[in-house]
């Protein structure tokens, strides 16, 4: 079952925060060992006192999928963010892809992550997003896990040839696993002749004029479905220690980052927010 709008006035889309610091990039030598860590400066409350500051200013609430690391790390800013309102989901513990970890492995770092964010908010955790949208065709298990850890919504799901499937879903909508249903919010994305090519968050929120970002998720509303929009921290740091990275690695993750606050804000201008499970129980 697809969720699915009755007119472009009643669309709330879903705005997002992937709660990581800096160094947290998957599969970089050092930078992917959480042994390593320790000894990196840590940047995670300024960056996030900026999106905090600019979601206040316009009044949104918003889902920050929270690494459990960070959770454990700094505790007081998980608690600020839920005193402010918004919704606390997990991004993981130690940022693995869901591809490199066995499903053992998976509903350990996931059931730490959560067991460890509710420890310190007093809240069940009721959404995950899995590091680099790593949900694959060959992980079908993912869901399963999730559900059996009493996730009610992932959105981990990519509808693209090399990043997901094709066959994945465009817009939310529910599947059934073995322990209850559990909803989808899939990344969005927009047709380019034969392929779709995400475009609300990242290098791409970043790369593509904020007019033709606008639009697109304009025509989306208009279709009656949601969009999410998703940011990170380290989007807001200009001055962030630069890690060393294979050319496309570090054109992916430091383009244009300057211009991340500017459309974001325009986007909380012209476009209405939710947190994840607020845009889910709105419309379902």
């Amino acid at each position: 079952m697809h969720l699915i709008l009755s007119s472009y006035e009643s669309v709330v889309n879903g705005l997002t925060v992937d709660l990581e610091d800096w160094y947290h990039i998957c599969g970089v030598e050092d930078y992917s060992d959480p042994l390593q860590w320790g000894s990196y400066e840590n940047r995670i409350i300024k960056n996030t006192d900026k999106i905090l500051d600019l979601f206040r200013s316009y009044n949104i609430k918003a889902t920050f999928f929270v690494l459990g690391y960070i959770a454990l790390k700094e505790p007081d800013l998980i608690k600020t963010i839920k005193d402010e309102g918004h919704e606390i989901a997990t991004h993981g513990f130690y940022h693995r892809r869901v591809f490199e970890m066995t499903e053992r492995e998976f509903e350990e770092d996931v059931g730490k992550s959560v067991s460890t964010i509710s420890s310190i908010t007093g809240s069940r955790v009721f959404g995950f997003r899995a590091p680099e949208w790593s949900i694959r065709k060959e992980t079908p298990w993912a869901l399963k896990i999730l559900r059996k850890l009493g996730i009610l919504y992932d959105s981990s799901m990519v509808p693209l040839t090399r990043m997901g499937s094709r066959d994945f879903p465009r817009y939310p909508c529910k599947f059934d696993t073995d322990y209850g249903e559990i909803w989808e919010f899939p990344l969005t994305t927009v047709r380019l002749f034969w392929e779709r090519l995400p475009f609300t968050g990242g290098l791409p929120l970043r790369m593509f004029p904020y007019f033709y970002i606008l639009s697109k998720i304009q025509r989306i509303n208009w279709e009656g479905y949601p969009a999410i929009v998703y940011i990170h921290p380290w989007e807001f740091d200009m001055e962030q220690p630069h890690i060393d990275l294979p050319f496309s690695r570090k054109f992916m993750h430091y383009f244009n980052i300057k211009a991340t606050p500017k459309k974001v804000e325009g986007l909380l201008r012209h476009l209405r927010f939710a947190p994840v499970s607020e845009v889910i129980r709105l419309h379902a």
